[in-house]
């Protein structure tokens, strides 16, 4: 599992208006090439921010994905499933 290709997907999010259209048409396939693993991959595709978390993402580069309600998540989205989770440190 590699936390620093989440953030660096994200963070290429909100560089990358092509990225960001091509996430919006077909998330898993905008996606497809990027190193991520079966866990990570399907945590982005669902949305699932706690767990993203929780392994080490960064809530700042996270909420990148919100800007743009990217894999389903709103800024209202983000802040309910972040709720309660657990400090990665």
């Amino acid at each position: 599992m590699s936390v620093y290709q989440i953030n660096k997907l994200c963070r290429q999010l909100y560089r990358d208006s092509a990225l960001r259209d091509a996430v919006k048409a077909d998330p898993r396939k905008a996606i497809a090439d990027w190193p991520l693993s079966a866990e990570e991959r399907e945590a982005l595709l669902s949305g699932d921010i706690r767990r993203l978390y929780e392994w080490g993402a960064h809530p700042f580069l996270l909420g990148h994905i919100t800007r743009w309600d990217l894999f389903g998540v709103t800024p209202a989205i983000y802040a309910e499933r972040i709720h309660g989770a657990r400090d990665p440190a």
